[in-house]
């Protein structure tokens, strides 16, 4: 076997992929992965380099042929992130809410990679969606992810923030994205100081690492400075206090017993944003 990937190569499967079945019995229901037509196989192989002509093939077979040619070039993981992308979730538009998008997205996400562990089972095989990306392992092997070194923290990295959020969000790990905003905003007040040649005080404090950026950058609230700038600064402040407080209390990096909350999909999404703000202002002054 080439690829773990090719136990996916079985019609059940992909009549999942494709759209085929639906999870709710019903033939026009949202409760799918988007329904791809023989032209939309055709044009998604031609994305990926793969021509395919259309009419020359029924369409699970369409998208066989390119789940063979993503596994021979060890990409088969990239096609996956990109159909389970919303993006993709054209059937979602007509929903009220960008919430309810997002949570009918996730449903249907784990439901297909539960509906596919299921057809694997009996082979002791799993797929996995870690880290921002699909792996094909046996059932309950765990995957070890190697984090990138962070040579440059800059404005590409800090917006990139969703991105690194999204598996934890389709599957509704709200904590670990408090955790992840608040591990942002060390990497950037520990990689300002670095650059400055400023010796790191309380690595893990974020609250005396960013006393040390203001001391650095000279911006503690003055008399002299217009009311407002000194309200953006005690708000900046509250955003560095609230999120570290947040991941002491609430996120996966402690338990805290009767002291823990359920936090929700909305102040998961406030906190990331919430980072993702300070962090880009933080290292705006910088430059």
């Amino acid at each position: 076997m080439k690829s773990e990937f090719e136990l996916l190569l079985r019609k059940d499967i992909i009549a999942i992929l494709d759209g085929d079945e639906t999870f709710d019995g019903k033939p026009d229901s949202i409760y799918r992965m988007p329904y791809l037509k023989g032209t939309d196989l055709c044009k998604l192989s031609d994305n990926f380099g793969l021509h395919q002509e259309y009419g020359a093939a029924s369409r699970w077979m369409y998208l066989d042929s390119l789940l063979r040619y993503m596994i021979d070039h060890n990409r088969c993981d990239e096609l996956l992130c990109y159909m389970f992308d919303i993006e993709r979730f054209y059937q979602l538009e007509n929903l009220s809410t960008m919430e309810e998008v997002y949570k009918i997205h996730k449903e249907i996400c784990n439901t297909v990679i539960d509906k596919i562990n299921a057809k694997l089972a009996l082979g002791r095989h799993e797929l996995q969606f870690l880290g921002g990306h699909f792996y094909l392992t046996n059932i309950n092997q765990k995957v070890e992810i190697q984090a990138p070194k962070i040579s440059r923290v800059d404005l590409s990295y800090v917006r990139k923030l969703p991105e690194r959020c999204n598996e934890e969000m389709i599957q509704g790990n709200y904590d670990n994205v408090i955790t992840k905003s608040r591990t942002l905003i060390e990497e950037v007040l520990v990689y300002i100081l670095e650059k400055n040649n400023q010796e790191i005080q309380s690595k893990g404090d974020i609250g005396r690492l960013y006393n040390q950026v203001k001391n650095l950058y000279n911006m503690q609230q003055n008399k002299n400075y217009d009311g407002r700038v000194n309200s953006l600064l005690f708000g900046l402040e509250k955003i560095i206090e609230s999120i570290g407080a947040m991941r002491n209390t609430n996120s996966d990096a402690h338990g805290v017993g009767s002291a823990r909350i359920k936090v929700k999909e909305r102040e998961a999404r406030l906190t990331m944003n919430s980072a993702m703000t300070f962090c880009e202002y933080i290292l705006s002054i910088g430059e």
